[in-house]
């Protein structure tokens, strides 16, 4: 699946939803304009103001888990060796310049490889900034399509994950059972 991330729109009607996924229960938001926040739910929230404590409140949101659990079949779904991915996706994530450009250099990592922080400031050109990095890395609102799981520390330890190491683990493990 292609994954590309395009400006974000304020201010359009969105929906949300919450689904089963391979790691956990999720929440996800989107809008015409693409996913804006994909959240693991693990504490069993159902306020999605409080799963999303930066959604606009003034925006109309209509609850929609059917449309969610489809969305998430196909997000979760495994590339099957080199087929081409005849589907893409869109990503509306807000955030600053520096943000999208290191969420950017995040989709150009192959599926089922890691990378390091530091390799991720040098592809944006920025080889100084690897806590700035690591910021934006851990401020990513769409969890698993802009893979922050995939960058783990120079010394090959994982560092840290948003949603825990050991589900930063299972994805990485998920990822590598794909068949070549």
């Amino acid at each position: 699946m292609k994954i590309r991330l395009v400006d974000y729109q304020d201010g359009l009607s969105a929906r949300y939803g919450t689904s089963s996924s391979p790691f956990g229960s999720l929440w996800l938001v989107w809008t015409e304009s693409g996913i804006e926040q994909l959240v693991f739910q693990d504490h069993g929230e159902t306020d999605p103001f409080r799963v999303f404590p930066r959604l606009d409140k003034s925006r109309c949101f209509n609850r929609d888990d059917a449309g969610a659990a489809t969305i998430v079949q196909t997000l979760f779904c495994r590339p099957v060796g080199d087929a081409p991915q005849e589907n893409s996706l869109t990503l509306s994530a807000q955030g600053t310049v520096f943000q999208r450009r290191v969420w950017q250099a995040l989709l150009s990592i192959p599926f089922a490889s890691v990378t390091t922080y530091q390799q991720i400031a040098s592809a944006i050109e920025q080889p100084k900034a690897v806590r700035a990095v690591a910021s934006a890395i851990g401020a990513n609102p769409v969890a698993w399509l802009v893979p922050c799981h995939r960058v783990i520390r120079s010394n090959g330890e994982l560092g840290g994950y948003r949603w825990g190491l050991s589900r930063k683990q299972q994805m990485l493990d998920w990822e590598q059972a794909v068949p070549a």
